[in-house]
């Protein structure tokens, strides 16, 4: 990636971004500006178009341009509330993710997701409607049908522990640095330069949004026994918020 103007300053209008997918395209744009433009090479193709427009240029843009904070987090409708599975890579949220849409709950998100604060409340931003629970490279996915149709307050955040495979399921809610730590490595985009802004955004987000461990067995046929503890655990927090 690179900038334009300067190295890796601050996106502000006018400035002229671009990315070099390898032997599939170049794209471009500016700061500020509706159009991203984008010149093909020798291995494009509509598909890796549409996946690398939705997955990565997309996001970028509006983490860069500060629209939204963008996290590489699952997500899902608890009881018509947003919540999001955080973990390390290769932590579970993509199989935890597909275990409770399989259950018939609505996705927010495969893969990344929008944020943006509204007054005191944090609103998730539903992401593209695709799941891709075997993530095969440059692939969206199939498309699904039961998805948030706009922003909702996010509820909570669970961050995934992997744990032995005869480990009870437990959920703990956690604080201080290990909150922060829970947003932190969830961030889409960790450059240098915005480093300073993704403290400030993250530690803001640790204040008001609650963070629950979640001790996750690495046996898939104990899914539903995490599916059903989390569950009950936010029909009791949003009761006792009632």
């Amino acid at each position: 990636m690179y900038c334009a103007e300067k190295a890796y300053a601050d996106c502000q209008q006018g400035c002229s971004w671009g990315v070099d997918i390898q032997d599939v395209m170049y794209v471009i744009w500016q700061c500020g500006d509706h159009t991203i433009e984008y010149f093909p090479q020798k291995s494009f193709s509509a598909e890796l178009l549409q996946f690398w427009f939705l997955h990565t240029i997309l996001p970028m843009v509006l983490t860069l341009e500060k629209r939204y904070d963008i996290l590489h987090v699952g997500a899902v409708e608890v009881n018509g509330e947003p919540i999001i599975f955080s973990a390390e890579s290769f932590g579970g949220k993509s199989t935890l993710t597909d275990f409770f849409i399989q259950q018939g709950h609505t996705m927010l998100s495969d893969d990344t997701l929008g944020v943006y604060r509204d007054d005191q409340q944090y609103m998730a931003v539903p992401s593209y409607p695709y799941h891709r629970p075997f993530r095969e490279a440059e692939c969206l996915g199939h498309k699904i049908t039961n998805v948030t149709k706009g922003p909702k307050p996010l509820k909570a955040v669970y961050l995934l522990e992997r744990a032995e495979s005869d480990a009870a399921v437990a959920i703990e809610e956690v604080s201080g640095i290990e909150k922060f730590t829970a947003f932190h490595f969830s961030s889409f985009i960790n450059f240098d330069f915005f480093k300073a802004y993704r403290f400030k955004t993250v530690s803001e987000m640790a204040t008001k949004i609650p963070v629950f461990r979640v001790t996750v067995p690495w046996d898939k046929m104990r899914l539903q026994e995490v599916h059903c503890a989390i569950v009950a655990h936010t029909s009791a927090r949003r009761k006792a918020c009632l």
